[in-house]
C-alpha cells in the first residue's frame, strides 16, 4: 500500500518527515511511503512576527485541506503549532515519544546569560519567550526575528546579535546540539505547549493508518501532552497571547505542570505549578489557578427591554467602563454608543432558531474575554436572571476562576406590558402575577401548570412565546379559563416598532396572525389588559409608529433626535461629517481691538473657546466686546461660558442677523466671525460694506465616509430631516435625489431649504423658526398631530 507524508520544505520540517517516513519503513516493509512538500502561509510571510499574520493554524492549513482531498494520507507537523483541535474530518495519532521540551539560548560570543553586559540584543520571534527572558534579564533589549534554524542563526551573525532563543528539540533533530550555549530549566523558561512532540494527522476513520502510528505511541509523553495542551484548551490562548506548559513525570508516578500565561504587551503575567495523577484535572487546576491572579472583571448586566433608557444607572456606568462588550439581540443598540473609544463589540445573536453562538461558547468566551480584558460586560436584554440564562454564565465564571457581578435589569414581563398600557397587577382585579416560559429545550410547549392558571386571579405573562399562542391559549381553555377572557400579545415591546394586539383567549391566536406581528414578543391573559385604552401612553404619542432618517454631525446622539423620539418617532441617525477645531493663537491685544464678535453655531462657540484656552486667555479678555449669536441654543452654550449675547435676531438666521448689525454697525468697527472652514461668504458679502468685516475659521466641518452596506434604503422612511446644508448635499451625493418627490424633506432654516432644492430636492417643509424645538413641532403638524410637552 502507497501513502503519502506531507510535510513542510524547511529542514526541521523535512528531518521529522524523515524519521516518522523512516520510523514506517523499517516496521512496514511491505508498504510504501514518500514525502510530499507543501508551501503553507507561514513559510511564505517572513518579515513579520507570528502573532501579527494568523492563528496557530498558520503552518498546517495547506497540508491538512491535502489529507481531506486525498492527497496526502498522513500530516507531519510540529505539535506546538497545531490548533487546540484538529480540523473538521481530521485527528490525531497518540503521541510519539518527544524530543527535549526545552528552550535554550545559542549566544555569538558569550558562554552564559549572564555574562550578558546590560542592553545586550537577543533575537526571537515568540513573545513568550521575550517575556520570560526579561523576567530573567529586565536589562536585555529583546528584537523579533523570523525564519528556519540555519536563517535565524545566519541572522543572528550579520546583524551581530547577542544570541538567540530556540527549542532544543529542532537543533537535536538537526544534530546541530554544539551550536546550543545553555538550556533553560523548565521552571526558567516554560516551553510552548508540546514542545518537541510530532503532531501526526490523517482523515478520521482511517482504522488502518491510525493502527499502524499508534504502534509507536508513548504513554508518558501522551500524558504530558494532555496536560499542556489541555491547558491551552482551559486558558483559551492564541497566537496573539503568550502561554506556556511543561510537564514533567516524577519518581512517584505522579506528573507536575509548569505554565504561565501573559498578556500582548507582556505588563500582565501569571504563573502556576501543579502536581497530580491525572493530567486532565492538572490542566483546569492550573488555569484556575493562572485565572485566580489575572482575570479581569465581569459584569452581568440587564438592559432591559428595548428602550435603552430604561437601562439602570449602575448598568449605564458598567457600559461606560467596559473594555469589551458582548451583547445579544435583545439588548438595544443604542447601549453601545454609550461605550467609551477602543471597546470590543462582540455579538453572540441568540434569536429564535437562529444562534450566532451556542450558550456553551458564549460560557467560554466570557472567561476568554477576562483574560483579555479589564472590564468585560455581558449585556443581556431584560434582567440577566429572568429567563436570560444569567445563572449559567455565573456559574460557569465561579467554576473557572473568575470574578463577576450581577447587575439587574427590568424585566420585559413587568416594563414590556406597562410600555402597552397593561399594569400586570392591579387592586381589584389582579392581586399577584405568574411569569413563566412557554418553550423548553426543545422548543416544544412547556411544561406549565394551565390548570392552576386558569383557576387563579393573577396575570399570566408568557415569554418566549410567540410560536406558541395558539396552543397556549387553547391549554387554557381546555383547563376551564374562559373564552372571553382578555389575552394580549405585545411584540418588540418599549421599542419604537412595538405593536400590540389585544383580544380574547378564543380569538388571539387568528388576531395575531391577521396583525402581522414579529418576535420577539409577549403573551398576557388577565382582565388588567381592559386598562389598556386609558393607560397607553407609548403608542398614543404624536409621532409613534414614524420613521425619520437624521444625517447627523458627529458620533453622539443629537438633541434632535432625542425630541423626535419622544414624540414616538423612530430615528435612524447617520453620521456624515465631524467637526474637527483649528486651534487659532489669540492675543489679549487682538482681542481687546475688536469691537463685535458673531456666532452663528454652538461649534463657533466651542471651538473658540478651545482656542482662548489654548491661548490661556480667558472672559475677562472679552469686555469691551460686543456679542451677536443666532439662535437660543448658541446664546445658551454662550451663557454657559460667561458671556450674555447683546444681539439675537427673532429669526434665526443670516439674513435677520445682517439686518440688525446692519443697524447699529459702524464702518470702523472691527467684527469677527467665527466660522467653518468650508462655510459660505453670505454674510461676508452682507456686512463687508457696514464695518471692517473679518472671518476667523475656527473649525471644520469634515465629511465622513459613508460605507454603501450601511447606508439606509430612504424610500423606508416617513421623511428625512437636515439640518444643515453641508449635511444636505453629502446624503444626497450618497443616496441620489430619486426618493426627492416621494419621500418628505424637513428643514431647519431658509439655507438649508435653498441647498435641498438645488439638489433637486422637490417635497420639502421648513420649519418656522431656525432650531430644533421648531423643527420637531414642524414634523408633529405635517403628521396632522400636536406636538406633546414630555420630559
Amino acid at each position: 500500500m502507497k501513502y503519502i507524508i506531507g510535510t513542510r520544505k524547511s529542514k526541521l520540517a523535512m528531518a521529522q518527515a524523515n524519521f516518522v517516513c523512516k520510523t514506517l519503513k523499517q516496521s512496514y516493509p511491505e508498504d510504501e511511503f514518500i514525502i510530499q512538500i507543501v508551501q503553507t502561509k507561514g513559510d511564505l510571510i517572513l518579515d513579520r512576527p507570528l502573532h501579527e499574520i494568523g492563528d496557530k493554524g498558520l503552518f498546517v492549513k495547506e497540508i491538512e485541506e491535502r489529507i481531506l482531498s486525498h492527497e496526502i494520507d498522513i500530516g507531519v507537523h510540529s505539535m506546538k503549532d497545531m490548533p487546540a483541535f484538529p480540523a473538521s474530518g481530521l485527528i490525531f495519532s497518540k503521541p510519539w515519544k518527544r524530543e527535549d521540551p526545552r528552550d535554550v539560548l545559542i549566544l555569538r560570543e558569550k558562554n552564559s546569560l549572564e555574562e550578558l553586559a546590560p542592553g545586550s540584543v537577543i533575537g526571537t520571534g515568540s513573545k513568550r519567550r521575550e517575556f520570560q527572558l526579561k523576567q530573567l534579564r529586565p536589562d536585555l533589549t529583546v528584537i523579533n526575528i523570523r525564519g528556519n534554524i540555519d536563517t535565524r542563526l545566519r541572522k543572528m551573525e550579520e546583524q551581530k546579535l547577542d544570541g538567540i532563543v530556540l527549542a532544543a528539540a529542532g537543533l537535536h533533530r538537526l544534530g546541530m546540539q554544539e551550536r546550543i550555549t545553555m538550556y533553560f530549566d523548565g521552571n526558567q523558561m516554560i516551553s510552548a505547549p508540546a514542545q518537541g512532540a510530532l503532531a501526526l494527522e490523517i482523515r478520521e476513520g482511517e482504522e488502518k493508518i491510525l493502527g499502524m502510528l499508534d504502534a509507536f505511541a508513548d504513554e508518558e509523553t501522551a500524558n504530558q501532552i494532555e496536560a499542556e495542551r489541555g491547558f491551552l484548551q482551559e486558558i483559551g490562548g492564541d497566537c496573539h497571547i503568550p502561554v506556556g506548559a511543561v510537564c514533567k513525570k516524577l519518581k512517584d508516578e505522579t506528573y507536575e505542570l509548569y505554565t504561565m500565561f501573559g498578556n500582548e504587551t507582556g505588563s500582565r503575567q501569571a504563573y502556576a505549578v501543579v502536581q497530580g495523577a491525572k493530567p486532565s484535572e492538572l490542566a483546569k487546576k492550573a488555569a484556575t489557578q493562572i485565572r485566580q491572579q489575572m482575570a479581569g472583571f465581569v459584569s452581568l448586566v440587564g438592559a432591559g427591554p428595548g428602550d435603552a433608557k430604561l437601562i439602570t444607572l449602575r448598568g449605564q456606568k458598567a457600559i461606560q467602563e467596559a473594555d469589551c462588550i458582548v451583547y445579544d439581540r435583545l439588548s438595544s443598540p443604542e447601549l453601545l454608543h454609550e461605550a467609551k473609544p477602543g471597546c470590543e463589540f462582540i455579538y453572540v445573536g441568540k434569536a429564535s432558531h437562529n444562534h450566532t453562538m451556542k450558550q456553551s461558547e458564549i460560557n467560554k468566551l466570557l472567561v476568554q474575554m477576562s483574560m483579555k480584558y479589564e472590564k468585560t460586560v455581558r449585556l443581556k436584554g431584560g434582567d440577566v436572571y429572568v429567563f436570560g440564562r444569567g445563572g449559567e454564565e455565573g456559574l460557569y465564571l465561579r467554576e473557572k476562576g473568575v470574578p463577576f457581578e450581577i447587575i439587574p435589569g427590568i424585566s420585559s414581563a413587568i416594563a414590556g406590558l406597562a410600555y402597552a398600557g397593561i399594569p400586570i397587577t392591579h387592586r381589584g382585579i389582579a392581586q399577584g402575577f405568574r411569569v413563566v416560559t412557554a418553550h423548553d429545550k426543545d422548543d416544544k410547549l412547556a411544561d406549565i401548570d394551565f390548570a392552576s392558571m386558569a383557576t387563579g386571579k393573577e396575570t399570566c405573562v408568557f415569554l418566549m412565546g410567540f410560536s406558541k399562542v395558539k396552543e397556549i391559549s387553547e391549554k387554557l381553555m381546555e383547563a376551564g379559563m374562559l373564552p372571553h377572557t382578555k389575552a394580549a400579545v405585545i411584540s418588540c415591546a418599549a421599542t419604537p416598532e412595538q405593536k400590540t394586539c389585544v383580544s380574547d383567549l378564543a380569538h388571539i391566536a387568528d388576531d395575531v396572525k391577521e396583525s402581522h406581528l414579529t418576535s420577539p414578543a409577549i403573551i398576557v391573559v388577565g382582565d388588567v389588559i381592559a386598562l389598556r385604552e386609558k393607560l397607553d401612553f407609548f403608542e398614543s404619542r404624536p409621532l409613534f409608529g414614524k420613521r425619520y432618517l437624521l444625517p447627523a454631525i458627529g458620533e453622539k446622539s443629537t438633541k434632535l433626535g432625542e425630541l423626535l423620539q419622544k414624540q414616538g418617532a423612530y430615528v435612524k441617525e447617520i453620521q456624515v461629517g465631524q467637526i474637527v477645531n483649528q486651534e487659532i493663537p489669540f492675543t489679549a491685544d487682538e482681542l481687546k481691538a475688536v469691537d463685535w464678535m458673531i456666532f452663528t453655531s454652538k461649534n463657533g462657540v466651542n471651538a473658540f473657546f478651545s482656542s482662548m484656552s489654548s491661548s490661556k486667555l480667558d472672559v475677562r479678555n472679552l469686555a469691551e466686546c460686543k456679542i451677536a449669536a443666532i439662535g437660543d441654543k448658541t446664546s445658551e452654550l454662550l451663557k454657559s461660558y460667561g458671556i450674555y449675547p447683546d444681539l439675537i435676531p427673532k429669526e434665526f438666521h443670516s439674513d435677520a442677523l445682517t439686518q440688525e448689525l446692519r443697524k447699529v454697525l459702524g464702518k470702523e468697527e472691527k467684527v469677527w466671525y467665527f466660522k467653518a472652514k468650508n462655510a459660505d461668504d453670505h454674510l461676508k458679502k452682507s456686512l463687508q460694506g457696514y464695518c471692517k468685516f473679518e472671518e476667523i475659521i475656527v473649525y471644520e466641518n469634515k465629511s465622513v465616509s459613508l460605507e454603501q452596506k450601511e447606508f439606509p434604503d430612504i424610500k423606508d422612511y416617513d421623511g428625512v430631516i437636515f439640518t444643515c446644508a453641508s449635511s444636505a448635499t453629502r446624503l444626497i451625493q450618497k443616496s441620489g435625489k430619486e426618493w426627492g418627490s416621494s419621500v418628505a424633506s424637513y428643514s431647519i432654516g431658509p439655507k438649508t431649504t435653498e441647498c435641498l432644492k438645488k439638489l433637486g430636492i422637490e417635497n420639502i417643509q421648513e420649519a418656522k423658526r431656525a432650531d430644533y424645538d421648531a423643527l420637531c413641532e414642524l414634523i408633529c403638524c405635517s403628521c396632522g398631530q400636536s406636538h406633546t410637552n414630555m420630559v
